[in-house]
């Protein structure tokens, strides 16, 4: 998620809906609850990105319901020259 994040913010996208198959992730980033463990820091980095985009929104997608995003990734790691 947070590499996500970067990547959005270097695009200079400015309205964001960043989703997550993780529940338990989600509802962290949407309640801005961090925990004492890398977990948590890793949180914090990403509620920190609010302030680079005009809208983030956290939301939670079921596995089975995100086949373009997960064909779009397979095609740029695979298609894509990244140098």
């Amino acid at each position: 998620m947070r590499k996500s994040l970067e990547f959005a913010r270097d695009m200079s996208f400015m309205n964001l809906k960043a989703l997550s198959y993780a529940c338990n992730v989600v509802l962290a980033l949407n309640v801005h609850r961090q925990s004492p463990t890398y977990i948590g820091s890793i949180i914090g980095d990403c509620i920190s990105f609010n302030v680079c985009f005009r809208s983030l929104n956290f939301l939670h997608a079921r596995r089975k319901a995100n086949h373009a995003s997960r064909y779009l990734t397979k095609y740029a790691l695979h298609n894509l020259d990244y140098t």
